[in-house]
């Protein structure tokens, strides 16, 4: 039986339902536990929790942490936070050496009283001696138990099974309805950790991101898989659950079969998905997806307009057109979209001037203004963001700071940037948020994903009714040869862009912490 099996077993009633999901992960020296139980109060269940893992003892693991896995809002998702350290747990008094008892008291047997009123009864067994002789058998978890994969592969897997014993519920044999771990849960340590932490600004809007986005070709050769479902099965609870998911589609979805490019010349690439996969991509759950890059043209403009209008009939939105603005609604807001890429039939990211009056105009309609970008250098060197414009085989492809920046200091609330194949920092500016860039999210056979090419994120962004930043999170993604997204257990995505925006942005005012959760500080 896994941490997770005995947690679950311990606060869930077989009769009662629902049940309360339970999933366990651990990084480094924190045991991560969360808690998912739509309609009732799990929090109730948090002193249970500390007092089973104390019991546990295991060896190395020094803090416990228990998560709200209902909620997916950072900022109202409620949040304890444990030291297993030694000094945490009352000191017991030191038992008397084995070979100094008498035999009969080294090790009770069923039906033999323990002490002056503690007797463990045929067919039951007392639980807490088990508990804590676990202790012994130094636990670590497996990485399998949860669907969020979060652990290190360094971490030593719980390949033991846990006593069939603890199983049963942790009372007292001799005191029906007296629990064994009320000594624990009148701690100090889980009084204090049951404060409830104090909320930011309440989350107004809810958005997703990820991006570059090739879910393969049939032109220059069959490059499509066997089984759509796959393109996004490893990676599909974690898009479709917010306000808006947003995402920078690199193909085309035309029919046309001429080509704008000469494909037979070195570095020159392009890329035409059968117009049926925009259902894939609705399926797979984006409400918006930009066509401003590099690739848009790539069968001429009837391929541009073919890709917009089957993004459109599969129930999607489509931004990227030439001085488009586009307007959505969700949560009673308006939200603004602007599509910039480096490329003179779409938005421009140089023309500053022109980005700025489309900003104020769609400003003044909308309640939210975001901002999607396909610029910066290209490829796994493409990591450091600079204030100066980038270069890539010698065409101009914008300075992204300078312009992301300036359409903040004029009115836009969120900037989505893409087009580098690999993460980039992020920076909080005058209370927005700017994701320099998103990476690669799905490239089946048509992208690399060597070293950073094949790390990736999807960036859950929470913003108040004005825009502003209160809360997020970095959900992990790599790509596999395929260059087909899954959740990724080495926490790739977080760890780069938590040491690129340390770099690029040292005094920017973000925290982002061991498990991907962003908030401004």
């Amino acid at each position: 039986m896994t941490i997770a099996q005995l947690l679950a077993s311990t606060l869930n009633d077989p009769q009662i339902k629902p049940q309360i999901k339970v999933e366990v992960s651990r990084r480094d020296r924190t045991l991560y536990v969360f808690l998912t139980a739509p309609g009732v109060n799990a929090q109730g269940h948090v002193p249970t929790i500390y007092a089973v893992v104390t019991a546990l003892g295991l060896a190395d693991i020094t803090h416990l942490k228990v998560f709200d896995g209902t909620e997916k809002r950072l900022v109202n998702r409620w949040q304890h936070d444990f030291s297993l350290e030694p000094a945490a747990v009352p000191p017991q008094p030191a038992p008397a050496p084995v070979d100094s008892l008498p035999p009969e008291a080294a090790a009770p047997r069923l039906g033999q009283t323990l002490g002056s009123d503690r007797t463990v009864a045929p067919g039951r067994r007392w639980r807490w001696g088990l508990l804590t002789a676990v202790a012994a058998l130094g636990f670590g978890l497996t990485a399998a138990v949860t669907q969020w994969r979060y652990s290190q592969p360094s971490a030593p897997l719980l390949s033991e099974t846990l006593p069939e014993a603890l199983t049963t519920p942790l009372t007292d044999s001799a005191s029906p309805g007296v629990t064994l771990l009320e000594p624990l849960l009148a701690t100090g340590a889980v009084a204090q950790a049951l404060t409830p932490p104090d909320l930011a600004v309440p989350v107004t809007l809810t958005i997703k991101a990820v991006g570059d986005i090739i879910p393969g070709t049939d032109y220059g050769g069959y490059r499509l898989p066997s089984d759509w479902q796959y393109l996004f099965r490893g990676v599909q609870d974690h898009l479709g659950d917010v306000d808006i998911t947003f995402g920078n589609f690199e193909s085309t979805l035309t029919d046309y079969p001429h080509s704008a490019k000469d494909t037979s010349r070195g570095n020159t690439f392009a890329f035409r998905t059968p117009p049926w996969y925009a259902s894939v991509l609705k399926e797979a759950g984006f409400d918006v997806l930009s066509v401003a890059n590099n690739h848009s043209f790539d069968f001429f403009e009837q391929g541009f307009n073919d890709t917009i209008a089957h993004i459109e009939a599969a129930g999607m939105q489509a931004v990227g057109r030439k001085d488009e603005i586009l307007y959505v609604e969700a949560q009673g807001l308006t939200v603004a979209f602007i599509g910039f890429s480096t490329y003179s039939y779409h938005n421009m990211v140089q023309d500053l001037a022109g980005a700025i009056a489309l900003v104020q105009t769609a400003k003044a309609q909308a309640d939210i203004v975001v901002i999607s970008f396909h610029a910066g250098k290209e490829g796994s060197d493409a990591t450091v963001t600079r204030d100066q414009t980038e270069y890539f085989f010698s065409e101009n492809r914008g300075n992204v700071v300078q312009f992301s920046r300036t359409v903040i200091d004029h009115g836009a609330d969120l900037v989505l940037g893409h087009g580098p194949h690999v993460p980039r920092a992020l920076e909080l500016y005058n209370g927005k948020l700017i994701a320099y860039s998103l990476g690669n999210f799905v490239g089946y056979r048509s992208l690399s994903t060597v070293g950073p090419l094949g790390i990736s994120l999807i960036l859950q962004t929470d913003l108040d009714a004005q825009g502003n930043f209160v809360g997020g999170r970095i959900i992990p993604v790599a790509l596999d040869r395929n260059g087909v997204p899954y959740l990724d257990n080495y926490f790739g995505g977080v760890t780069l862009v938590r040491q690129f925006t340390q770099r690029d942005f040292p005094d920017t005012p973000l925290e982002i912490d061991d498990l991907g959760y962003i908030w401004p500080r």
